[in-house]
């Protein structure tokens, strides 16, 4: 090897080390701007007391939809299983063995669970994920104004004074688990006030991962149950329902 090319097989290979060795949050940081309902995967851990406690993965397509991993549990029961909103119109669930013919309730908790999550993380830190980086506490209180919840498909309400209370810290690159006790009130006409709270701790993921199922993905197994058309009963999925199929006939009702 000559003294020129050896000049340029050591500039290349010292280029490459020096990416290599690059952090990783020169590579895969948060953008500014990125909101905390723009992660890609979600996942949360919450402990509502009296032996109530549930664990949620959610995955959010670029294409609109959303899977959710399912765990939760109750003194005398526990229901698992996944569920897959298809452009927000159409759900679909596998497991879930003790559910009835209507699979719309399951979705509810963990969408109204994930928009609280959502919210108290922005009460938090109002300037995003990106604001993220070592270990920062966070304390906030509204004693005035309820908090309401409205997913489109469930809707709730806790009673002022409320409040968050825990701390966020950065991981990994792109990556930032959080701990936190949501405290409100509960109120009801003509009874005393008490206090209540939810404990919640997980991870926002940001950086970039295929969604788990293909265009090409092949529905048997899973039950289908038109939220947009307001059906009550699930059914099991045609024979060769593929997931673009699908995702076409919602195309279809919303141009309809």
């Amino acid at each position: 090897m000559n003294r020129q090319r050896l000049f340029s097989f050591l500039s290349v290979s010292a280029g490459l080390v020096m990416l290599l060795t690059l952090p990783l949050s020169a590579i895969a940081q948060i953008e500014e701007g990125k909101l905390w309902r723009d992660a890609v995967i979600t996942e949360l851990d919450v402990d509502f007391g009296a032996g109530f406690h549930a664990r949620w993965r959610f995955h959010r397509c670029d294409c609109g939809d959303l899977q959710v991993m399912v765990e939760q549990v109750a003194p005398d029961d526990m229901l698992t299983g996944e569920l897959l909103m298809v452009d927000g119109k159409v759900l679909l669930s596998k497991g879930f063995e003790q559910q009835g013919e209507d699979i719309e309730p399951l979705i509810q908790a963990p969408s109204l669970m994930l928009q609280l999550a959502y919210s108290m993380l922005n009460r938090s830190q109002p300037n995003g994920p990106s604001a993220v980086s070592g270990k920062q506490a966070w304390n906030e209180t509204e004693k005035k104004t309820d908090f309401h919840l409205d997913t489109g498909l469930a809707t709730g309400v806790f009673g002022a004074p409320w409040g968050v209370k825990g701390s966020g810290w950065e991981a990994e690159p792109g990556h930032i688990r959080f701990e936190f006790v949501f405290h409100f009130t509960n109120s009801a006409p003509g009874e005393r006030k008490q206090k209540g709270s939810i404990t919640f701790s997980g991870e926002v993921d940001f950086n970039q991962e295929a969604f788990p199922y293909s265009d090409s993905a092949d529905l048997e197994g899973w039950r289908v149950q038109w939220i947009s058309k307001n059906e009550l009963k699930a059914k099991p999925a045609e024979s060769g329902l593929t997931l673009k199929t699908l995702r076409q006939k919602t195309k279809e009702q919303g141009d309809g």
